[in-house]
């Protein structure tokens, strides 16, 4: 399971969407379509975990699940 999260005014990365994909590429494919995503925000397609819903430091993100 992929979520997509995003870097807030706060340097916290939170959930985008509670939409949970269930591959990395349905992820991307969500995140490239949101014109709100496009250059302003730093988002990213990560394996879900439930952490991401309350956000989480950069350092807390799991990179390589």
């Amino acid at each position: 399971m992929w979520c997509v999260i995003w870097k807030n005014d706060n340097n916290i990365y939170s959930m985008f969407t509670n939409v949970i994909f269930e591959s990395e590429k349905k992820a991307t494919e969500f995140k490239i379509a949101q014109k709100s995503m496009r250059k302003k925000h730093d988002c990213r397609a990560v394996k879900y975990e439930y952490k991401y819903f309350n956000g989480v430091n950069e350092d807390e993100i799991n990179w390589k699940l």
